[in-house]
């Protein structure tokens, strides 16, 4: 099976993830695009260059999800602007340092920042009262929160998205559904300033990121739609399955390098 074709369904599978979950689709798109290929008869696809690809869905699935999100009330705006300049930041730092790091670290730090936000999304929690305009975090936190896993998803493609959400809602304390919304509109500065990193480090497949991109497209909406008529604990559920599935099976690929 080509390439593309691979890619076209991984993308479409990520990106409606990515509206349901808030989750970017990097942390499927990443697993999808390394072990897939081989299976059904593509070649296998560079770690760097699949660290590229989910930056690319994680601008569009971004885009597209906060929107859609926005609409249904589930966006803080405020909270965007004070968490998204600075994970932008550092996250471009990140891409641009991940070119002379090795494979295997790259997973490791993919591996180890899904487990963390697996365990957290597994917490109980009492969030705060208030609602996208008006809820209240510490500042200092939230910013310190975004320059560090903006800095480590910057590397490893994903945004640090997933785990975003995890410290929206377990350190922060923001209600489960706002926190969705909140942490695409945060991912999508941390991925475009990743894309200018991955870019100008030639991590970026042209012809295989217009078909993610346009996946993103169609299936992002179709996920924030389904989204909004899902109970929150239900979807930190889903999320943490998710989160826990990857993560055990890229740190067996980084810690064994098969």
């Amino acid at each position: 099976m080509p390439d593309e074709v691979i890619t076209a369904v991984a993308g479409l599978v990520a990106s409606f993830l990515s509206g349901l979950l808030g989750i970017g689709g990097g942390l499927v798109l990443t697993p999808l695009l390394l072990y897939l290929p081989p299976l059904v008869g593509g070649v296998a696809i560079p770690v760097k260059i699949v660290t590229g690809l989910t930056i690319v869905q994680a601008i569009s699935g971004s885009l597209l999800g906060t929107m859609r999100h926005r609409a249904y009330g589930n966006v803080s705006v405020p909270l965007v602007w004070l968490m998204g300049p600075p994970s932008a930041i550092s996250s471009l730092i990140g891409a641009l340092i991940s070119q002379g790091v090795s494979d295997r670290a790259l997973l490791l730090i993919f591996a180890v920042m899904a487990f963390a936000g697996a365990v957290m999304l597994l917490l109980p929690v009492t969030p705060r009262e208030g609602d996208a305009e008006t809820i209240a975090v510490r500042r200092p936190l939230a910013v310190a929160i975004a320059v560090v896993l903006g800095f480590f998803g910057g590397m490893v493609g994903i945004g640090g998205i997933a785990f975003i959400i995890a410290a929206l809602v377990y350190i922060l304390r923001i209600p489960a559904r706002l926190a969705i919304g909140t942490s695409l509109g945060i991912g999508l500065f941390a991925a475009v300033a990743a894309l200018i990193g991955k870019a100008a480090t030639a991590q970026i497949d042209p012809p295989l990121a217009a078909i993610v991109f346009v996946s993103a497209l169609v299936a992002s909406p179709v996920g924030a739609a389904v989204s909004v008529r899902t109970q929150p604990r239900v979807l930190l559920g889903i999320l943490s399955v998710i989160v826990i599935v990857a993560a055990i099976r890229i740190a067996i690929n980084a810690l064994t390098g098969t």
